[in-house]
């Protein structure tokens, strides 16, 4: 098999360009949003057992086992901005001419 012939493999259905996106959001979803659920929860509901580290321990066992209230949280960002992109495509779209 000469180098033109190997197969590559298949590919994923995201365009080139969304990777980064999808990148961008999952890293908000797993850094940024559970220190604001954290900040939120002490400014309601008060402090949490072990502090804002706890928090980031819970929030990533809860990750390793597959909870699927921790995987909304990071994929979250990014399904509210891709709802937001298609609202967008919705509602700019212009009707045929007559």
């Amino acid at each position: 098999m000469t180098a033109k012939q190997v197969k590559t493999g298949p590919r994923l259905p995201l365009p080139r360009g969304e990777w980064r996106w999808v990148a961008v959001f999952a890293a908000g979803g797993v850094l940024v949003l559970p220190t604001l659920v954290y900040l939120a929860g002490l400014a309601t509901l008060g402090p949490y057992d072990g502090g804002l580290l706890a928090f980031w321990g819970s929030f990533y066992l809860a990750l390793s086992t597959l909870k699927p209230t921790a995987w909304l949280l990071v994929t979250g960002p990014y399904g509210l901005f891709w709802l937001l992109r298609l609202a967008r495509r919705a509602l700019s779209h212009k009707p045929p001419l007559p």
